[in-house]
């Protein structure tokens, strides 16, 4: 029989496969994983094994599924349809998600950046929100296309815009002196680079903080060397 083995690493034994759909005898309790793991990023290239002409799948996103019951066998069986996905879409997907994940990253990075910087990349930062959002003293915002930072902790309101509440809010010009804000770099991991007690670096979009010197080759998300690295 024909077995698929997708792009995370999971092996399946089909009852029968084409190239836009799958099959597959199964339990009831498997098949929510089974449509879970048929995402586009497992499915698109997946290897195929023991079934002539076919030996990877093509660019996928699943469509549809319908499920069977045997009552002869008393055995369940899915059957999986997938669309083909253009290769424009698939580059144009990713193109999109480096360019959010650069945003996110430059986004972090002005949190402690020099005033000046700030100024200059302020489109990255986030809008203001207005309904009863919790601002943390220190955070950095755009509203009306210009920067502004957090003087005092404050709950958001549609009626007090930070253009009219210099008590909580402060916009940041180029005049002003930075020092009180000292910039703090963050880095992509680095598995070659070791690290000390309180250095911050970005993994998969999210700032770590390390929490012990000499810290080299610790990925961070796995194992007790980092930490989410959380504000003040």
């Amino acid at each position: 029989m024909a077995q698929i083995v997708l792009n995370n690493g999971h092996l399946y034994t089909l009852d029968f496969i084409r190239p836009n759909q799958i099959g597959k005898s199964c339990r009831l309790d498997e098949i929510k994983m089974i449509i879970e793991d048929m995402a586009q990023e497992n499915i698109s290239g997946a290897t195929v094994k023991d079934e002539p002409g076919l030996t990877k799948m093509g660019n996928l996103k699943l469509n549809s599924f319908s499920v069977g019951f045997n009552s002869k066998t008393e055995k369940y069986s899915i059957t999986i349809f997938f669309d083909e996905v253009p290769q424009s879409e698939i580059d144009l997907a990713k193109e999109r998600a480096e360019t959010e994940a650069v945003s996110h990253f430059i986004a972090l990075g002005l949190q402690n950046a020099e005033i000046k910087d700030v100024i200059k990349w302020s489109k990255f930062l986030e809008d203001w929100k207005p309904r009863k959002f919790p601002y943390k003293k220190g955070e950095r915002f755009k509203f009306g296309g210009n920067p502004y930072e957090v003087v005092e902790a404050v709950t958001s309101s549609e009626n007090s815009t930070p253009d009219k509440d210099d008590k909580h809010y402060k916009l940041l010009k180029a005049s002003e002196n930075s020092q009180d804000k000292p910039k703090v770099e963050i880095k992509p991991w680095n598995e070659k680079t070791t690290y000390s007690k309180g250095d911050l670096v970005i993994a998969r979009g999210i700032v770590f903080i390390s929490r012990i010197d000499n810290n080299k080759g610790n990925e961070p998300g796995f194992g007790s060397a980092w930490d989410y690295y959380k504000e003040k």
